[in-house]
C-alpha cells in the first residue's frame, strides 16, 4: 500500500520538501544570497563562507540586501534560480510556496554545496548558520559523478584547467554585473536601423498650463 502525500505525517512532508530544495540549489547555476539583516553575528563570515562554495561548486552568485524579505521584492530578481536567506534562527523561511523560486536556509545550502556534508534527515536540522560556520568546505573528486535527482541529468561540475592549459592564454577583463548588462531587448519594430544618429531638435518651451508655440485663449476672437 502506499501512502499519498496529504496522509503523511508532517514532519515527512517538511522533510521531503527540505531535501528538494536541496536538490533545486544544486541543479542552480545562478544564486542569490539574500542578507536579511547587517545585524546578525558573524554575517560577514557567513557571506564570505558563501562566496567560497558557490565558486568550489560552480555557481554564480550575487549577494542582496532587501531589508525584510518578501515575495514581491525576490520577484524581481528573475534570473536567480535559487534563494540562500542569511538571518537570525527566528527569520528562516520554513514555508516558501509562494515565492517564484526556492529560499533555502544556510544549513540547506550547506548540504547542497559542500561535498564533505550530506544530510537526509538523520541528524538534526538547524537555524542557527554559526554551528557549523567554521566547518571544513570538502573538494569533490574529479572522477566523481554528480546526477540531479530530479531531472535525471548528469550535472557539469566546475570546469578545472590543466598546467598545460594555463602555461598561455589571453586575459579577458569580466565583472559579475556583465551577465545583466550585456542583456537587451528589441522590441516589436524589427526594421528600426539603431545604428541611425539621433538629431537633436528644438522642444518646446513654456510651461503646461500654455506653451509659448500655443494660441492665447481669446486672443483671435471676433468682437
Amino acid at each position: 500500500m502506499r501512502l499519498s502525500s496529504s496522509r503523511l505525517p508532517h514532519s515527512l512532508r517538511q522533510l521531503r520538501k527540505r531535501l528538494f530544495l536541496i536538490e533545486k540549489l544544486r541543479d542552480a547555476s545562478t544564486v542569490g544570497l539574500v542578507v536579511g539583516s547587517v545585524g546578525v553575528r558573524g554575517h560577514v563570515e557567513a557571506v564570505q563562507r558563501v562566496r567560497k562554495l558557490c565558486k568550489a561548486a560552480g555557481k554564480r552568485l550575487y549577494v542582496i540586501s532587501v531589508g525584510k524579505v518578501n515575495v514581491p521584492k525576490l520577484s524581481n530578481f528573475a534570473d536567480i534560480e535559487a534563494f540562500i536567506l542569511l538571518s537570525c534562527p527566528f527569520g528562516v523561511i520554513l514555508d516558501s510556496s509562494d515565492y517564484f523560486r526556492p529560499v533555502l536556509s544556510m544549513f540547506e545550502a550547506e548540504m547542497a554545496l559542500n561535498p564533505s556534508k550530506s544530510w537526509s534527515g538523520h541528524r538534526e536540522w538547524s537555524a542557527d548558520f554559526t554551528t557549523f560556520a567554521n566547518d571544513e568546505i570538502g573538494t569533490d573528486a574529479g572522477d566523481s559523478v554528480d546526477m540531479s535527482l530530479l531531472t535525471g541529468k548528469i550535472r557539469a561540475g566546475p570546469v578545472q584547467d590543466s598546467e598545460e592549459d594555463k602555461k598561455c592564454g589571453e586575459v579577458l577583463p569580466y565583472e559579475k554585473g556583465d551577465y545583466f548588462k550585456h542583456r537587451t531587448w528589441r522590441g516589436l519594430d524589427a526594421d528600426i536601423h539603431l545604428d541611425e544618429s539621433t538629431k537633436v531638435e528644438q522642444g518646446r518651451t513654456g510651461t503646461a498650463l500654455g506653451y509659448d508655440t500655443e494660441p492665447i485663449p481669446g486672443e483671435n476672437s471676433s468682437a
